[in-house]
């Protein structure tokens, strides 16, 4: 295993994932289903969100985001297989996006 690992990170310090790592500040509603005051009610904000991920997708109606990614070995090379923990958050709802470096280095 630990030979595979280090195959696997040579690959990928040399081969970056094709998708940008970033975090994206987005805007959601925000909501309490138990009794409170009128004046604690009226002082209620949406809630700013904090997502992390790999910017899989960006178009007109959202974002796209995917955490997780799997490896597998086609063809002989390794590959990006499939991705997971996936977020569409809606373009209107987004708030910034903030580039994240991703540098691999191997031992």
């Amino acid at each position: 295993m630990k030979k595979l690992l280090k195959q696997l990170l040579q690959w990928l310090s040399t081969n970056p994932p094709k998708y940008k790592f970033v975090l994206c500040l987005w805007e959601d509603a925000n909501s309490d289903s138990s009794w409170n005051e009128i004046s604690t009610i009226q002082q209620m904000l949406p809630t700013i969100c904090l997502s992390v991920g790999f910017l899989v997708e960006k178009n007109e109606s959202s974002f796209i985001l995917a955490s997780d990614f799997t490896t597998d070995i086609k063809n002989g090379k390794f590959v990006i297989a499939d991705g997971g923990n996936t977020m569409v958050i809606p373009t209107k709802n987004v708030l910034t996006i903030v580039p994240i470096p991703l540098k691999i280095k191997t031992k």
